[in-house]
């Protein structure tokens, strides 16, 4: 609870004195002022009240308490929270005989329901709007009325209908991909491409509702990326954010979506070499809050430090400006005190791993490798492959270093973690021959020849949509060219950059 929150919770509980007495008060302020919750030292506290030998009742009631205030300060703070108090009005005056005023009432429910597009409510209406012309028993209701009626709920039916199945769809596409992100395997893509052929798939045009029009190119925005068309993805993220901002009050009580969409804008821009505008996205992620006054929140501080940083790590690392990604690092650190384990390992394991990458860029390997093993000791799951990038960025990292002493143990580890986990894909086989060929004592010239060799493995596999992620996490290709070449790899990235920005 922020201050307002529990201010208002204290002259909200005052109302209830009894003999200018709350347990509820006392239970608060005493809870409130605690850093870590302690039981114990509550009972020391109260001991000899009544309430502390019933303490969890006592705390179920507090709680309870604190759910009824907050429910009454946040009343009017979204559209849904009016119309709720507004329906419940409706009954109020219903149940009391005040049936034109419940009809009246009803029909501002119903306008502001329709204008906001929520669709939930509408449904709401129509039972009371049925269970109103009941009431006279038909008096003055005729065929045309209930023509109206029935053509009303058709509408709005087929609205949610429409809606339930996009939702259905998204969720399949979001199912198959979870943990890996972009599609790593054929059977993936096949299952995206088999969900978005499917009969039947709801065909949104401009006359669709706006709820819809925004599932509709969320879903193939989510599609275009899964299966390595980010030109399309690109398009209906573009698609999306115009319409949120043209229909603002519809998509008011959802402000999230335009940070989700903003951030998926400037990601796929910095993959695809737009980096000026993956920038300009970038930016409109952080104005956003303000724009569309949003509550500042321990969760929107948190998503912004976590989209925000990362996505500008992101753009400095993938357009060669590691300098500009270094001086990103306190702030990184920072925010992972800050926050805690409320980012989650995901989250966490994503920031520890393009800090690595930004120092590899910058040329200082060794701290790279510190950050490798932070991320390695504090991650467990390998959700969206963090964890094998990590292992192999780790291995690139001690050959950078020339620590071949303890290169043997760690290629010994990755190749175990990969085999308990089925990662076949072709560039980690590719890159693990690499490493072995290396170990063995060979003169300068066939090391050359083992990384040309590498070199020319994975120009055949950059073309790959499937094996995208690992070249976008690691930049494998540009890394090797830099030990062909004798040049920095992060000067290598930078030129590489400018290229692709040019082509863009």
């Amino acid at each position: 609870m922020d201050a307002a929150e529990k201010r208002y919770f204290k002259l909200y509980a005052g109302r209830h004195l009894i003999r200018g007495r709350s347990n509820h008060l006392l239970l608060f302020n005493a809870i409130a002022a605690m850093d870590v919750y302690d039981e114990e030292a509550l009972l020391r506290r109260f001991k000899g009240r009544g309430f502390t030998a019933r303490l969890a009742i006592a705390k179920q009631r507090l709680h309870n308490s604190i759910l009824e205030s907050l429910s009454a300060y946040h009343a009017h703070s979204s559209v849904d929270a009016r119309l709720r108090r507004r329906m419940h009005e409706v009954e109020v005056l219903y149940q009391r005989a005040l049936y034109a005023d419940a009809e009246r009432h009803l029909g501002g429910v119903e306008r502001l329901a329709a204008k906001h597009e929520k669709f939930h409510v509408l449904a709401e209406v129509h039972v009371w709007q049925r269970r109103l012309l009941e009431r006279t028993h038909y008096q003055g209701v005729t065929a045309a009325t209930l023509d109206e009626q029935r053509q009303r709920t058709a509408r709005l039916l087929a609205r949610m209908t429409e809606l339930d199945a996009l939702w259905d769809l998204k969720s399949e596409v979001y199912l198959t991909l979870y943990g890996e992100g972009q599609a790593r395997n054929t059977a993936q893509v096949e299952r995206v491409r088999a969900i978005m052929a499917r009969p039947g798939r709801p065909q949104v045009d401009a006359l669709g509702s706006a709820q819809a029009r925004y599932l509709h190119h969320h879903l193939e925005a989510v599609a275009g990326f899964a299966t390595g068309d980010l030109e399309a993805s690109h398009a209906h993220l573009l698609a999306n954010r115009d319409l949120l901002e043209a229909e603002r009050p519809i998509f008011i009580d959802e402000p999230y979506r335009l940070l989700a969409v903003l951030s998926n804008l400037a990601y796929v821009c910095t993959r695809t070499g737009r980096f000026k505008e993956a920038s300009e996205h970038l930016h409109a992620y952080r104005l956003a809050p303000a724009a569309w006054q949003m509550p500042d929140t321990e969760d929107l501080e948190m998503k912004l430090f976590a989209t925000g940083t990362s996505l500008e790590l992101s753009i400095h690392c993938a357009s060669g400006e590691f300098d500009h990604a270094l001086a990103l690092v306190p702030t990184v650190e920072r925010g992972l005190e800050r926050h805690g384990e409320a980012l989650g390992t995901l989250r966490r394991a994503g920031h520890m791993f393009q800090v690595a990458m930004a120092l590899f860029g910058g040329g200082r390997p060794a701290e790279a490798l510190r950050w490798c093993h932070r991320l390695l000791n504090e991650a467990q799951d390998d959700q969206g492959g963090i964890v094998s990038y990590a292992r192999m960025l780790e291995l690139m990292l001690r050959l950078e270093t020339e620590d071949k002493e303890l290169l043997h143990y760690t290629l010994r580890n990755t190749e175990r973690y990969l085999k308990g986990r089925s990662r076949t894909h072709r560039f980690e086989q590719v890159f693990l021959r690499l490493v072995r060929d290396l170990l063995k004592p060979l003169p300068i010239l066939q090391q050359r020849a083992a990384f040309q060799r590498f070199h020319d493995d994975l120009a055949q596999l950059a073309g790959d949509p499937l094996e995208q992620p690992a070249f976008e996490h690691l930049d494998p290709l540009t890394w090797a060219e830099s030990h062909l070449s004798g040049r920095p790899y992060g000067e290598l990235v930078r030129e590489r950059a400018r290229g692709k920005s040019r082509a863009a």
